[in-house]
């Protein structure tokens, strides 16, 4: 029922073994920044189900991204251009790549974070640093088969 879901210590008890329970929750405790931490330390894509105020919340953003770099799905559009966040999210899952502004999947240091230990990351890098020689040169060291998402303009840009 609604009342349960409303019930602060019943979602409590769900949320601290399963932070996934977080998007049953009513609103009110979706928005219960205690609830939501609590949440996300256990399973960090609940962030999905809190609210949007807590979205933007940088301190439960981060708790979500150290467990679950794709969390950072769920942040708020100010926080995917974050890049203290937005580092911790690619650091901690390479593939989180996919989620952050257009500006920092053209910033080297996010893209080398995301790419040194999951070539296939390179697939969400701005198309300018898919052409990057030493971006694609320190994917493919490591993974080969990650050349297939480097850039298909004919000659890769030398850095210097």
């Amino acid at each position: 029922s609604q009342e349960l879901k409303n019930d602060r210590g019943i979602v409590l008890a769900a949320v601290t073994p399963n932070g996934y329970a977080l998007q049953y929750a009513s609103q009110q405790l979706q928005n219960d920044r205690e609830i939501v931490l609590i949440a996300v330390t256990e399973y960090g894509d609940a962030l999905e189900g809190a609210s949007q105020e807590l979205k933007n919340d940088h301190v439960i953003v981060l708790t979500a991204i150290t467990q679950d770099g794709r969390a950072l799905e769920y942040a708020s559009k100010e926080l995917k251009n974050d890049r203290e966040i937005v580092f911790a999210a690619v650091t901690q899952d390479g593939n989180a790549l996919r989620f952050p502004s257009q500006e920092l999947k053209n910033d080297r240091g996010i893209v080398l974070a995301a790419v040194t230990p999951n070539g296939y990351a390179l697939q969400y890098a701005s198309q300018q640093l898919q052409n990057d020689r030493e971006i694609v040169l320190t994917t493919v060291t490591k993974h080969g088969l990650a050349l297939e998402f480097a850039s298909a303009d004919d000659a890769l840009k030398y850095s210097s």
